[in-house]
């Protein structure tokens, strides 16, 4: 099965990288994601609820793992 759509990026990148216009935005988006992540952890010891952020963290990998997908295999439009 081939999941491979526009430009033969995956449905994972495409997906991550969705309304993204270019490179910089996608690194914006990956330091928010951190920043959310360190906050909410931070947060966390004093209102245990927030230490649900850390999901943000999940974000974080993927939006690396496509930036560094369209580095190595593809290109930024």
């Amino acid at each position: 099965m081939d999941y491979r759509v526009q430009g033969n990026r995956p449905y994972w990148v495409l997906i991550a990288l969705w309304g993204l216009p270019n490179r910089a935005s996608a690194w914006a988006c990956f330091w928010l994601s951190v920043a959310i992540t360190v906050a909410c952890v931070a947060f966390g010891f004093v209102d245990r609820r927030f230490f649900v952020g850390v999901i943000m963290a999940g974000a974080a990998l993927w939006y690396y793992l496509a930036i560094r997908w369209v580095d190595r295999r593809g290109r930024w439009k």
